[in-house]
């Protein structure tokens, strides 16, 4: 063995071309003869909202105008690193044995996943293997897998495609219930202050015995003020029935007592108006008309509060399926006809390059040495 050694490394020394040739060669026979082929499924994506366009959106213009919009390209960030992520390695080797399929003996012993790999080896290998790219122009997302068979290649790519759809749509629909879930919420506390508002009328009503007390409060201004314009056609029959007869007329007497009368019923609305005196409340009619009129209002602000808090609310249901979004497939992931890798052309050329430079190098090192 040593013998041979000895002689290799001398027929080396003699003819230094084959430390170029030799590792070519040996480079070549494995991408030729031993490497496993792999094979590349490619879809196009992109994400896509259900608004029906009623709504102004400034980067609609934007975008009309050459420039990407920023919520579209967001987005497709954000499905671009949730397919980096460890939870979509986690599953892909929950749902189709991903892990396995890169340990199989499909590859070889260069290509293939370490058995005795860590997590991160893992990871690292799987965005060997997994490509995804965002357009900047279109927010277009074109994801590539790899694999050492054609029908497992695209296997991953329709389960990365359909675990990405289901995470949009888990996004945005716990968006959606939130927003409406606080709506609802906020609809349903002035829906409590108006039906709130309503039984403090009621509750009023009933305990003074009263349906409206602006009303009756002009009821009762009415019959005094029509008391008191009686009381002075009296008085004043009365200063000219004076005139023409004595104060022990029957007459005059009668209309004395008709005045008295008069007076007493005036005061007696007055002091009901003023002082609240009456049968059925302690409350003044003032006092009466002063809280109902709160009460009106505070009822008419409630209705203004619940009419808008419906508008409020409908909107927020127009919006959130507005804001909806669905990850559009523009291209299914493809059935590979023929492996894609290794290029083996493009890499022996690489490497015959590499492996030139590297022997210009040594040699003008060597001769460097050789002249100090």
């Amino acid at each position: 063995m040593e013998k041979s050694l000895t002689q290799l490394i001398a027929l080396l020394k003699k003819n230094k071309l084959l430390l170029l040739v030799l590792p070519w060669a040996l480079y070549a026979f494995y991408l030729v003869v031993w490497a496993a082929p792999q094979y590349e499924s490619q879809s196009q994506l992109i994400v896509k909202s259900s608004d029906g366009g009623s709504s102004f959106d400034p980067s609609s213009l934007l975008g009309a105008a050459g420039v990407p919009g920023t919520g579209s390209s967001f987005d497709s960030q954000l499905v671009e690193a949730y397919i980096r992520s460890a939870d979509m390695i986690k599953y892909l080797d929950n749902t189709i044995s991903l892990r396995d399929h890169y340990l199989s003996d499909d590859a070889d012993f260069f290509s293939r996943l370490s058995s005795s790999h860590k997590q991160e080896d893992f990871y690292r290998f799987y965005l060997q293997h997994v490509e995804v790219s965002v357009d900047s122009a279109s927010s277009v997302i074109t994801l590539r897998t790899r694999a050492f068979t054609s029908e497992f290649a695209q296997v991953i790519n329709k389960a990365i495609v359909q675990k990405a759809e289901e995470f949009i749509n888990t996004i945005n629909n716990d968006l959606a219930k939130s927003k409406l879930t606080f709506a609802k919420g906020e609809h349903e506390i002035v829906e409590q202050k108006l039906q709130q508002a309503k039984t403090d009328i009621l509750g009023f009503q009933s305990k003074y015995n009263v349906l409206d007390p602006t009303a009756e409060g002009a009821a009762f201004q009415q019959i005094a003020f029509s008391l008191e314009a009686t009381l002075a056609q009296k008085k004043a029959q009365l200063s000219t029935m004076s005139t023409m007869m004595s104060d022990a007329a029957p007459e005059i007497i009668n209309i004395k007592r008709e005045i008295s009368a008069l007076q007493k019923e005036v005061e007696k609305q007055k002091e009901r108006i003023s002082t609240g005196e009456g049968e059925n409340t302690t409350l003044s009619v003032s006092e009466l008309m002063a809280q109902y009129s709160n009460l009106q209002v505070q009822l008419q602000l409630a209705i203004q509060a619940y009419s808008s808090s419906l508008i409020t609310l409908e909107n927020a249901r127009v919006e959130a399926y507005q804001k909806l979004q669905h990850l559009v497939t523009i291209e299914s992931p493809t059935l590979p006809d023929d492996n894609a890798y290794p290029t083996i052309i493009y890499n022996l050329v690489l490497f015959a390059v590499c492996l030139l430079l590297i022997y210009g190098i040594v040699r003008i090192v060597v001769a460097t040495i050789r002249e100090l």
